[in-house]
């Protein structure tokens, strides 16, 4: 429990560094502009640091952020999503049009492209490509290509190429989502050639569409990418990109600091602080959108957690303030609900309910009519900035009345352990592979989220909470759409299985020479290399 001393140099250390990341935030905007009005230069290798390489790069099966940014930078779909706007892009296919019902769309493939090992980019390639989970013939065929199952399938009436430049899709039933979901790793093509050569290795031996390809790829460790002299948008500016496996935040750090690396998101949050004081070093930080959810999730088959008066005293118990400041190094924004700002159908409503209020936390438990103290067990990852944030809730909740025990897993552990639903707390986030708020709402479809950190199919809305993610997915007016999703986050809020803890402003760790940083899309975790050039 803090002391009076603690909380008056915690308001002191937060108004400090509120100011301070004000300060760099205006410096930042000053540098930004200027390298916007700034020459791009080509060439140069930029290396990256992620915190871990899967061992393989199939689309299909892909594991880890690192595999993420390899595959985001040699892969390409028909369409691309800027996630600044939510606008869908074009991609292979240079236009695209939609009938009135949203149910058959009909793309037009850009003529003379080539996939990285020169086979050509016809309409037939890719519809292979997009059906290979469904064509068990396929030599490139694996059972349980779970990934693919993200682009609607299910819902394909018919995937046709009607020419050699055409692809017509059509629906059973209508798909607001059905463009951007095309813009995930799993909507990217791969060449007919490598699929044929490669059969069920293809993931070892990539060749899509993207701005770069692959010149090595050692499993579990790294990839080497080149330009790519043949994409439809013209070469890149970088020469090359290395993305390497790091073992850990502190190895990942200490390769940042001796300019082995150039570019990561992954070195430790409490070094931010250092980083943005010490200009000298070669170093700044670039912040992220506010894309990402910061969560606990409750278990709400449990007692007395199926007690919404006890969920909601959880909600109240926990200080935002200091899990963006002392948690995450002032890198985040206090939340409102299931959805960030950026989120079509934002409500900022929610904030009055996200936010801490010990004494109503304290005062729900008595109404509530529990035996104090409530024993919990909070589940998290060991690693990255969650062992702090566990350590913070812990103090919270055990001042109104929990007697919280810490439960420390590797990243293997936790999840399995959430998955299986077997978590009491759990502390998690959610990443948006794609600018729709259907991406971050579907944790709590009692469906396809059965079980997990929540367990929404024990709410008593269930029933009525999917009927709206699936309205939002099926009706087609943004504005519609707002308003469902608006209807979403109240119902999340009143029942309160999820609690949220901030939006993450993630801090981008980059060299001085790096220019151009995507700060939405990386937010996310999808970095896009394409603008990136370095100052020679």
């Amino acid at each position: 429990m803090r002391s009076r001393v603690f909380l008056v140099l915690a308001a002191l250390a937060l108004i400090l560094s509120i100011s301070h990341v004000q300060a760099h935030n205006a410096t930042f905007q000053a540098t930004a502009q200027a390298t916007a009005q700034a020459t791009p230069q080509r060439g140069g290798t930029l290396n990256v640091a992620a915190e871990s390489m899967s061992n393989s790069l199939d689309i299909g099966f892909w594991q880890g952020f690192g595999a993420l940014h390899v595959i985001d930078s040699i892969g390409e779909g028909l369409v691309r999503a800027n996630f600044e706007t939510g606008k869908v892009l074009p991609g292979l296919a240079e236009s695209w049009k939609v009938s009135s019902d949203g149910l058959d769309y009909v793309f037009n493939i850009r003529k003379g492209m080539v996939f990285q090992d020169g086979a050509p980019i016809t309409a037939q390639a890719i519809v292979r490509s997009m059906k290979r989970s469904q064509t068990p013939k396929d030599p490139a065929y694996i059972d349980g290509m779970y990934m693919y199952g993200n682009q609607g399938i299910d819902n394909w009436q018919s995937l046709d190429a009607v020419d050699d430049n055409t692809v017509e899709l059509k629906l059973k039933k209508p798909n607001a989502t059905q463009l951007l979901v095309f813009t995930r790793p799993d909507g990217y093509i791969i060449s007919p050639k490598a699929m044929d050569t490669y059969g069920k290795d293809v993931g070892l031996h990539m060749a899509m569409a993207g701005p770069y390809k692959i010149e090595r790829f050692v499993p579990g460790q790294e990839a080497v990418l080149d330009a790519n002299p043949d994409y439809w948008a013209g070469k890149p500016y970088l020469d090359k990109i290395i993305i390497r496996a790091y073992p850990d935040e502190a190895s990942i750090l200490a390769a940042l600091q001796a300019g082995e690396v150039d570019l990561t998101l992954y070195a430790p949050f409490d070094s931010v602080p250092r980083i943005q004081k010490d200009s000298s070093g070669g170093l700044r930080i670039v912040v992220g959108a506010p894309l990402v959810d910061l969560l606990l999730g409750i278990n709400v088959t449990q007692k007395p957690l199926d007690n919404v008066m006890v969920r909601q005293a959880i909600n109240y118990a926990i200080d935002r303030d200091a899990i963006i400041q002392a948690g995450l190094a002032g890198m985040g924004q206090a939340p409102a609900s299931i959805l960030a700002p950026n989120d079509l159908g934002f409500d900022p409503a929610g904030k009055t309910i996200s936010h801490y209020d010990p004494t109503k936390a304290k005062q729900l438990l008595t109404q509530a009519g529990v035996t104090l103290p409530i024993p919990v067990t909070l589940s998290f990852e060991n690693d990255r900035f969650w062992p702090v944030l566990a350590e913070l809730i812990s103090n919270n909740l055990n001042a109104v009345g929990f007697k919280v025990t810490l439960d420390r897993l590797d990243q293997g552990s936790f999840a399995g352990k959430e998955s299986a639903g077997k978590t009491v707390l759990a502390l998690d986030q959610r990443s948006t592979f794609l600018p729709d708020p259907n991406d971050k709402v579907l944790i709590v479809d009692s469906v396809l989220s059965i079980g997990g950190m929540s367990h929404p199919e024990a709410l008593p809305t269930a029933k009525q909470l999917d009927a709206l993610i699936d309205s939002g997915t099926t009706t087609l007016d943004p504005a519609a759409r707002a308003g469902i999703y608006k209807q979403i986050q109240a119902m999340v809020l009143d029942q309160m299985n999820i609690v949220y803890l901030a939006y993450l402003t993630p801090p981008i760790f980059v060299r001085d020479r790096v220019q151009n940083v995507d700060t939405q899309g990386t937010a996310a975790g999808r970095v896009d290399f394409r603008g990136i050039w370095l100052k020679q």
